[in-house]
């Protein structure tokens, strides 16, 4: 008997799913857990499976299409010839249905009548008569369009246009019409030079540029879930920020000596951060925690997010138990995360349910810079570039290498001084990086 494939929810907190691909074709057989479509949601693309076997009868949405859970998006049965004439039907009611309780739209007010335009004013003109170098002057005004013209009486006509005599007997011979002459002389007078640079009568004007066209990007769930969870944090989270600045000597020392001695290690500075944030997460619960009506959770794991840019948003994949792992264990997991969250085949367990993020767009030779909070974490760190620096040494200066962190903070959660005893702490394992591998 045939019947609907709906969209599952495979995701904790997808609202809409969008049909990337389809898996099987119409009219095609398939065995229990195959994958029907690729199906993005607001955290990754993700497969959506069928636990039954039988024949796709008729896809219902196209690729591309976005739809909540539980929207039917394909018919499957035991055979392709299936009769799905009543499923069809069934499809267009629930496509066209409102809700039960959604009140009647009230019947649009009628328009009043437009007013009548008032009626044009007429134009006004003037000349408002001045003294310029010696001479009687004459400034010309309209309205509407407001033109202003400048220019010297004489005993023919008050009309004429400021010029030099000879810029008139240059614009007689090329046939230039003063009228559309910009002057650059005192007070706007025409020269020479003017004449020569503008076009002469009945020159057509130079081909506009064609103006580029605006792009319309559609909203991806992602980008939409991004956008509403940043602004509740940004509205609902009172924040402070911490910064300070590392000496970033010990890691840059640290990471070169591991590259030198253990090739097949591959550790960046990221990977360094982490495990001296997880270490110093560990020292200090109180900012390993989270803000709750009732209560304060300190957690008992530490569990960092670790931001990842994505061509169409940011994803952020948890590193579990972060505070126990070697650097080695760090590296390889974190890499291994990223590279699966840029393929955007996370599953929902591993982006969901961190305790602390960083956020670090030092590789981008970003210094400094300020990050939003996660909720419902309590914090995030966004991290800068190491930069090199002349610094004080005994013979006189000595090129260093510093590094900026600020730390945003939730104030129902952790105030100022906890805050900045947490940053005391990471300036511990950042200038003495060896204490993260004993």
């Amino acid at each position: 008997m045939a019947q609907f494939y709906e969209m599952p929810a495979i995701s904790p907190t997808m609202e809409l799913g969008t049909i990337v691909a389809w898996r099987i074709p119409e009219g095609a057989t398939f065995e229990s857990g195959a994958v029907m479509a690729e199906v993005g949601t607001d955290k990754a693309n993700m497969d959506a499976e069928i636990f039954d076997k039988g024949v796709l009868i008729r896809h219902l949405v196209a690729e591309g299409d976005e739809v909540p859970p539980g929207y039917p998006i394909a018919i499957w049965g035991t055979s392709k010839d299936e009769d799905i004439t009543g499923l069809l039907a069934e499809f267009q009611t629930r496509k066209t249905a409102k809700p039960a309780d959604a009140a009647p739209a009230p019947a649009p007010a009628p328009e009043a009548p437009a007013p009548a335009p008032p009626p044009a004013a007429a134009p006004v003109t003037g000349k408002l008569e001045r003294t310029w170098m010696g001479k009687p002057t004459h400034l010309l005004f309209s309205d509407p369009p407001g033109d202003l013209r400048f220019g010297v009486a004489s005993a023919g006509t008050s009309t004429q246009v400021a010029a030099t005599p000879l810029a008139r007997k240059v614009a007689a011979e090329l046939g230039v019409d003063l009228e559309l002459v910009k002057g650059s002389g005192p007070g706007g007078r025409v020269t020479e030079k003017d004449v020569r640079s503008a076009p002469p009568k009945g020159a057509s004007a130079p081909a506009a540029r064609p103006s580029a066209s605006d792009e319309t990007v559609r909203n991806t769930p992602m980008r939409k879930t991004i956008a509403r969870r940043l602004l509740e944090s940004h509205q609902l989270i009172p924040t402070f920020f911490l910064t300070a600045t590392f000496d970033a000597a010990g890691f840059v020392d640290l990471r070169a000596d591991l590259k030198d001695k253990l090739p097949d290690l591959k550790v960046s500075y990221n990977d360094l951060m982490i495990l001296a944030v997880a270490r110093s997460l560990r020292e200090h619960p109180e900012i390993n925690a989270s803000w709750g009506e009732t209560a304060i959770t300190r957690h008992g794991r530490v569990d960092i997010g670790v931001a990842v840019a994505l061509p169409d948003g940011l994803i952020t994949p948890v590193l579990r138990a972060a505070d126990t792992k070697s650097l080695r264990q760090v590296a390889s997991e974190v890499r291994e995360l990223a590279t699966r969250a840029r393929a955007q085949k996370l599953a929902p367990e591993e982006y969901t349910g961190g305790t602390f993020t960083i956020s670090n767009l030092g590789m981008m030779d970003i210094e400094h810079f300020t990050a939003i909070i996660n909720p419902p974490e309590a914090a995030i760190l966004a991290v800068g570039s190491i930069v090199e620096v002349p610094v004080v040494a005994e013979d006189g200066f000595e090129v260093g290498h510093r590094m900026k962190v600020t730390m945003t903070c939730d104030h129902r959660v952790i105030d100022g001084a906890m805050g900045a005893a947490f940053l005391q702490t990471l300036r511990k394992y950042v200038e003495s990086p060896w204490l993260l591998i004993v």
